[in-house]
């Protein structure tokens, strides 16, 4: 009998499924006969029932995560940031407008003052004890964020290591006295200009009789203070008439406490019959530089600033020399701030504040 067409072809498809189902089958059995990966330190278990250590057990531990995406990122070229303790841009621009006077600090020595330094981030600064001193030891307020180290008998080397704090040092002098010092750190976007180099101007003795010579003391652990003091002889001054001063001096007794024998300004006298000028001086500039008084005698101009003296930055002092500002030498005695000059144009400068102090009067 001839079977139709439509049921052969339906045969041939049936045996076609068939025949897929049975090698899916087979398939199947295969992959239960075969052990899953096993982790390291345990074995792979077969059908049977027995087991086998794998070969390379590291070989089928899972990637982390972060590994993957750290390498798809330097794949791209990524490979993150290094933290660096200072980049570029950090020029200090306040250079740009100093003279070349600038950053060098002159006041004289004085047994009842401060010595104000400015430092700044990046920057040394040396301080320059008066003539004849020797270092015997130094304290620092803050030891981990400074760096103090003595150069020579009689300067001392300073670095912040940071900015925005302060500190104090005391210097103690093989001639017995004593040199407080207060520090500041500013950045470097600071609009101040720094102290590069802090000279204490004057002179001191010492005897040099001295039993125990400041070397061979050091080197022996002896307190040099203690062995210099008994012997050491620092020179003072008495002005004759000083008792006499008007209450507006307020302190101002000498002119300049232990310059050499010679010098200008230790041989001026001071007459406080001399003193006049009082309202005769006109001033322009900036609010914070400007000054309760100024007066004059027949050498100096002497400047008071009231209240604003405990935080004052004391200014360079410029007078006017044919059309140029040339610096004068200043000091502070008591709270009063003086300059060495008596010129008409007087010019206060810190930083980028200014005060221009003009004399009206007469001669």
């Amino acid at each position: 009998m001839k079977i139709p067409t439509p049921l052969r072809i339906a045969i041939h498809v049936i045996l076609f499924l068939c025949l897929l189902i049975f090698l899916g089958m087979a398939a199947l059995d295969a992959m239960a006969q075969t052990p899953r990966p096993a982790m390291p330190g345990q074995e792979a278990p077969f059908a049977g029932g027995q087991s086998v250590q794998p070969p390379t057990a590291s070989a089928q531990m899972p990637v982390p995560d972060s590994i993957v995406d750290q390498a798809k990122l330097q794949a791209e070229g990524e490979y993150g940031t290094l933290v660096r303790p200072r980049t570029s841009g950090q020029v200090q621009e306040v250079w740009d407008y100093a003279s070349k006077e600038d950053g060098v600090y002159t006041t004289d020595m004085c047994a009842d003052c401060t010595y104000r330094v400015r430092t700044r981030e990046y920057l040394v600064t040396v301080i320059e004890l008066p003539r004849g001193e020797v270092i015997s030891a130094i304290d620092i307020g803050d030891k981990s964020n400074w760096t103090i180290a003595e150069r020579g008998q009689r300067r001392i080397a300073v670095r912040p290591h940071g900015y925005g704090y302060d500190t104090s040092m005391a210097v103690y002098g093989a001639s017995g006295a004593v040199y407080p010092i207060y520090l500041r750190a500013e950045g470097v976007n600071s609009t101040n200009l720094p102290d590069l180099v802090v000279r204490i101007a004057g002179v001191v003795q010492i005897d040099k009789s001295l039993s125990v010579p400041v070397s061979d003391a050091t080197a022996a652990g002896t307190n040099v203070s203690d062995a210099v003091t008994a012997t050491a002889t620092v020179p003072k001054m008495k002005i004759d008439g000083e008792d006499q001063v008007a209450d507006a001096v307020n302190g101002l007794t000498n002119t300049n406490p232990g310059t050499p024998e010679g010098d200008f300004v230790a041989e001026a006298k001071f007459d406080p019959n001399a003193l006049r000028g009082w309202g005769q001086y006109k001033l322009w500039g900036d609010d914070d530089l400007e000054p309760v008084t100024v007066f004059r005698d027949d050498h100096f101009t002497y400047i008071r600033f009231g209240d604003k003296w405990k935080d004052l930055e004391l200014p360079t002092a410029y007078v006017v020399v044919d059309e140029f500002d040339e610096l004068v030498n200043t000091r502070v005695q008591g709270q009063t701030f003086i300059v060495e000059s008596t010129q008409k144009l007087i010019t206060l400068k810190s930083g980028f504040k200014y005060m221009c102090i003009e004399y009206t009067g007469g001669a």
